[in-house]
């Protein structure tokens, strides 16, 4: 009696109309739709309509202690079989190609038969291998708004026009070569553009008008006109790390402060690591630069308060700035520094209020000179101050974040309802 109510139960489940048992799965992972084979055999073909297909480490880890799996030897096999067997268009495509055997004429063929089902994503992910060469058909795939790609070789075809309706482009450890500067990148409709890890950017033409946010990190060889075609950028994040890639630097190549308020005019949020900071001092900079940041409201950035050129940059940045909103800071290797001390002392340093701040936060707070001259200047001149929150370096020791506390609530400050939170470092977290 319990087999055949069990029988019935699925029996329910499996005779649903075929358009109710498609948007189910629609809703599932791919992985979760591949283990439905098992529990009917009228569910078996269900997954080859799936829009997504999700071949990433954890699928063909999981794919290697499937038994059902093992007649394919060869991971190129098992990709093969879900391109063949699927149908129907495929929003999604995921492709984890580091652990797999491939050479490039399976990722052509792979691409080609993605792109004609009129995919919408795809993500490669080509960390572990030797870098492959990204096919022709992806740079003119009509459908495609979002791609990411890891360890590829870039040399797109010479049409006008490359992904003509991309939105997202996200590039991973990718080194361009001088050759690819012969190539020009006109993407007319990319809002958002991150280089993580790449090399030889400065190589790269770049059209893109309507990019919005643009991310570059840990990514070298910047050149100061890199940012002449993104004019649009509302939102720029660079973190880079100076150490032996400085020489990369050299003769004025970086962009300067003016020269990126010039050229992003727009910008809404700005995101900063201490060695651009110090990149983007080589200039005299002025108390206020010549071009003012009338939309910039957010503000990140990691400072050396032991550098002049570093604190000096920034404090003309925050009045450059009329409707600065949020500032952090992370404070990096501060150290003590009797240029930077007597600079923020001045009576001249600041000769104005900072009208809309609202939110301050310092993480890594040494507790130096310098650093707390800098937090009075800032509650001495922001009338709308709602909080300002200081998170301690490791060694700074409870007695000191305590006056470092009282210090701040006895400063003058502009905002009657300021709230000041001063963090002693967790060494729990």
């Amino acid at each position: 009696m319990m087999n055949k109510i069990k029988r019935d139960e699925i029996d329910r489940i499996s005779n649903l109309p075929k358009e109710i048992i498609h948007q189910i799965f629609k809703d599932m992972s791919f992985r979760e739709v591949i283990r439905t084979c098992v529990l009917s055999k009228k569910w078996r073909k269900f997954w080859i309509a799936h829009p997504n297909l999700i071949l990433d480490r954890q699928f063909f880890q999981e794919t290697i202690g499937n038994r059902r799996m093992i007649e394919y030897n060869y991971f190129g096999d098992i990709v093969d079989k879900f391109l063949l067997q699927h149908i129907g268009s495929i929003d999604k495509f995921t492709l984890d190609m580091s652990i797999i055997s491939f050479d490039n004429r399976d990722l052509d063929h792979w691409l080609l038969n993605v792109t004609i089902k009129n995919v919408k994503e795809v993500i490669l992910d080509n960390y572990d291998n030797n870098p492959c060469t990204l096919p022709f058909c992806i740079f003119n795939c009509s459908t495609l708004t979002y791609l990411y790609i890891t360890n590829c070789i870039v040399k797109p075809p010479y049409p006008t026009i490359l992904f003509p309706n991309l939105l997202e482009l996200n590039l991973k450890s990718i080194k361009f070569s001088q050759d690819i500067a012969n190539h020009f990148f006109n993407i007319p409709l990319l809002s958002t553009l991150t280089f993580t890890s790449c090399s030889g950017i400065h190589f790269l033409n770049i059209f893109a008008p309507k990019v919005e946010f643009l991310t570059i990190y840990k990514s070298h060889k910047i050149c100061a006109n890199f940012l002449e075609n993104f004019t649009n950028v509302k939102v720029l994040c660079i973190v880079i790390f100076i150490g032996e890639e400085s020489e990369n630097y050299e003769q004025e190549r970086f962009i300067t402060w003016s020269r990126l308020l010039f050229l992003c005019s727009n910008l809404r949020g700005l995101a900063l690591s201490n060695s651009c900071i110090g990149l983007l001092g080589a200039e005299n900079i002025p108390k206020r630069f010549p071009f003012k940041a009338y939309h910039l409201e957010d503000v990140n950035l990691r400072v050396e308060f032991g550098d002049i050129d570093q604190v000096s940059g920034v404090f003309s940045l925050i009045r450059s700035s009329p409707n600065l909103r949020s500032l952090e800071i992370d404070v990096f290797s501060s150290g003590s520094s009797i240029e930077v001390t007597d600079y923020l002392a001045d009576p001249d340093c600041v000769d104005q209020q900072f009208e809309r701040l609202e939110y301050v936060e310092v993480t890594e707070f040494q507790g130096t000179t310098s650093e707390l001259i800098f937090l009075k200047l800032i509650l001495a001149n922001s009338p709308s101050l709602s909080k300002m929150i200081v998170g301690s370096y490791d060694e700074l020791d409870v007695g000191k974040v305590r006056r470092v506390y009282e210090l701040l609530r006895l400063s003058p400050n502009a905002s009657p309802r300021v709230e000041i939170v001063v963090i002693p470092y967790d060494r729990d977290l």
